[in-house]
């Protein structure tokens, strides 16, 4: 049992950790510097698809790893303030909430705003007032997309390091 909760565990934190490695210092600039016109209908196109998969991760990492906790400890969580171990995994554990909390109560929301306004202007060039708030919307979701770059990283690197303590 416990080797399929990390396996299970280990493929959604490669899914999440994956997708922002890719996204945040890849995709995201490139797609900036093509302009609104391209960014736009890609990030449209793979939202879609893409939140509901995030979402589905970040159920499997924390059950998994709730789970895998109590088994490892056998229910005895004073070592996540006693051990090493303990110290990285609430790590990872403070990082994952930080991003979730981030990701799905910050950035996703800031994005429908973005969808939404983005929809309502097609076919059309936007009012000054229009294009000035997509950019603040935009700039807000690159500026905590990159906060939580680095929360991932974080997550990732506990993950990796907690094998080995």
């Amino acid at each position: 049992m416990y080797t399929t909760l990390r396996l299970i565990h280990i493929i959604a934190g490669i899914f999440v950790g994956g997708t922002y490695l890719f996204l945040v210092p890849i995709l995201e600039p490139r797609l900036k510097r093509l302009g609104p016109a391209i960014q736009g209908p890609v990030m449209r196109a793979i939202t879609p698809v893409l939140t509901p998969l995030m979402a589905l991760s970040f159920i499997l990492l924390f059950g998994t790893g709730t789970a895998m906790i109590f088994l490892i400890r056998e229910g005895n969580l004073s070592q996540l303030v006693t051990t090493a171990w303990g110290w990285v995994i609430l790590t990872g554990i403070i990082a994952t909430i930080v991003i979730s909390i981030i990701g799905f109560g910050i950035i996703m929301p800031t994005g429908i705003r973005m969808e939404k306004l983005g929809r309502s202007i097609e076919g059309r060039a936007p009012t000054p007032e229009e294009g000035q708030r997509l950019h603040q919307l935009s700039e807000r979701i690159t500026k905590l997309s990159r906060i939580n770059f680095i929360f991932v990283v974080i997550a990732l690197a506990t993950m990796v390091s907690s094998r080995y303590l």
